[in-house]
């Protein structure tokens, strides 16, 4: 069984986001979290960041990106 990537505290918040609902556009995910006071671009980037990590799975449906959880809450 692989290992589970290591997830930030901020990387959870918005993997909490494709737990409770997914798939999820990158503008769904930065509305999910408008109160944390993070810019989009942040968003996006801890987005990005979790793709690498293998945690969220994307995609492609038109130009928008449809991000996924790949983990289990668990698992993390």
């Amino acid at each position: 069984m692989a290992k589970p990537p290591k997830i930030s505290e901020a990387e959870w918040r918005v993997l909490e986001a494709a737990w409770a609902k997914s798939p999820l556009s990158a503008e769904q995910v930065v509305s999910a979290l408008a109160g944390s006071g993070w810019n989009h671009r942040t968003i996006k980037t801890m987005l990005n960041r979790l793709v690498k990590k293998k945690a969220l799975a994307y995609k492609v449906e038109g130009k928008r990106y449809l991000y996924r959880p790949k983990v289990s809450r668990d698992a993390c």
